[in-house]
């Protein structure tokens, strides 16, 4: 024989050897089951007493009193920096009657020519959305916002996102609603009722 066919061949017996003995079928033993004991005789808890008048198996609810205040809350003794003003307020969902927690809203600033009277600002001035540069805020868990530190001056809140529903909040006439700030002052505009268009 030749010595490259001799290699081969031994190759050949020992890879067959591998997989003989590798690919023998085994059948598994089961475990064996350990013989049923006997059941233990089953503790009974002991029981409560009947509630009477006077107490009650539930816990009473929370009060909204006790509630942490929100983080949105402003401190009474808040103030705004030198020169710089603030809005508070809370939204409510028109539809639902709820507050509107966690929506987008933001100032967008009313422009006016000079000269333009006080009562034709909602008809002859304007405003313009900026998402990137108007002030904003999120409203919290319960609605509650606050604009800190805002320049005095006039705007329009504009509530949602461009890209999703949002509103311009407006009078029953359907014209934008004007907030005036004062330097120096917190704002307070109290509930404000939201409907998308």
């Amino acid at each position: 024989m030749r010595p490259s066919l001799s290699i081969a061949f031994l190759l050949t017996l020992m890879v067959l050897g591998v997989l003989g003995g590798c690919g023998g079928e085994t059948t598994p033993t089961p475990p064996t089951a350990a013989a049923p004991a006997e059941a233990a005789p089953a503790e009974t808890a002991p029981t409560a007493a009947p509630p009477t008048a006077d107490t009650s198996p539930l816990e009473a609810p929370a009060s909204p009193l006790e509630a942490p205040a929100s983080p949105l809350a402003v401190p009474e003794d808040y103030t705004p920096a030198d020169g710089k003003s603030a809005v508070t307020g809370r939204l409510i969902d028109f539809t639902t009657g709820n507050p509107m927690a966690l929506q987008n809203l933001s100032l967008p600033a009313v422009l006016c020519a000079p000269g333009v009277a006080e009562e034709d600002k909602r008809e002859q001035c304007f405003y313009m959305i900026d998402e990137a540069f108007d002030p904003s805020t999120l409203t919290d868990s319960d609605g509650e916002f606050i604009f800190k530190d805002i320049p005095a001056g006039e705007y329009v809140m504009f509530v949602g996102s461009l890209m999703t529903e949002n509103a311009v909040l407006k009078d029953e006439l359907n014209r934008p609603i004007i907030w005036k700030t004062e330097a120096d002052q917190v704002t307070a505009i109290g509930d404000l009722v939201v409907e998308f268009e």
